[in-house]
């Protein structure tokens, strides 16, 4: 534990950075071959990856949380705090190799165009902008021609096609930023969760309260994404959930003992 400042990293750390990090990926990775082997077939990439990445805050969790059970239960936080770490430097490294997994996933949601959104906005998608032209019918949202003989084709995009496609303005955006939040917020819970209790304690009454707040900030993000789908509300106002989540995540360290 030789130079332990605020913000160096042993050994120690870095494995649990490490093993965060994999847990996380591999959770993701098996998340999206469930999705692969369930769907219709035939589905691009981009929507497969459309179909998974929301779940990828749960999986920065089971990240968090397998880096940090075991060194719970075998002693080695109790150790590292008897020893001046506080229980952010504690987890700090887990959470942040869990983090790590749903900031590559929120960056690939706002940057690739074309990942598709639709597991964010789950009616955007019932638009239709078919129309029958020279001899077959053409949808100018999806850039998809079907001839009279019934082979498809693809065609170039017409100008305002994401109008047409049913997504709201900052969808990219809003469904990245959520992805973000909430991929930090969550491990954070969890970890203080699974370090602020005796290394014999079950789960408890705040265990039990915590948990009900972030299934309510999740169930609270689905709702803003459906209505902002349906045109009812801003797309922003999602993130907002996953906003309130992470600054009480936070404030939960800052009032640790």
């Amino acid at each position: 534990m030789s130079g332990a400042g605020p913000i160096s990293w042993t050994t120690w750390d870095l494995r649990a950075f490490g093993r965060a990090a994999g847990v996380a990926a591999l959770t993701l990775a098996l998340a999206w071959l469930v999705t692969a082997a369930t769907d219709e077939g035939g589905v691009s990439w981009g929507e497969r990856a459309g179909r998974t990445l929301p779940l990828t805050p749960l999986c920065a969790a089971v990240g968090a949380w397998v880096a940090l059970a075991p060194a719970r239960s075998r002693g080695e936080a109790r150790a590292l705090e008897a020893l001046g770490r506080s229980r952010a430097g504690v987890g700090g490294a887990a959470v942040a190799g869990a983090a790590a997994i749903a900031l590559a996933a929120a960056l690939l949601l706002g940057i690739v165009r074309s990942v598709d959104l639709t597991g964010f906005y789950p009616t955007a998608t019932h638009a239709s902008a078919w129309s029958f032209d020279a001899g077959a019918f053409v949808d100018a949202a999806r850039g998809l021609r079907v001839a009279a003989d019934g082979t498809p084709s693809h065609v170039s995009l017409l100008a305002g096609a994401a109008a047409l496609s049913g997504l709201p303005r900052f969808a990219r955006l809003a469904a990245a930023a959520t992805t973000a939040l909430a991929g930090v917020a969550l491990p954070l819970l969890l970890a203080h969760a699974i370090l602020g209790r005796a290394q014999d304690a079950r789960f408890d009454r705040t265990d039990a309260r915590v948990a009900a707040g972030a299934a309510a900030a999740v169930a609270a993000s689905i709702v803003l994404f459906q209505a902002a789908a349906a045109r009812a509300l801003p797309s922003m106002l999602a993130p907002l959930p996953a906003l309130a989540l992470l600054a009480y995540a936070v404030g939960r360290y800052r009032v640790a003992p």
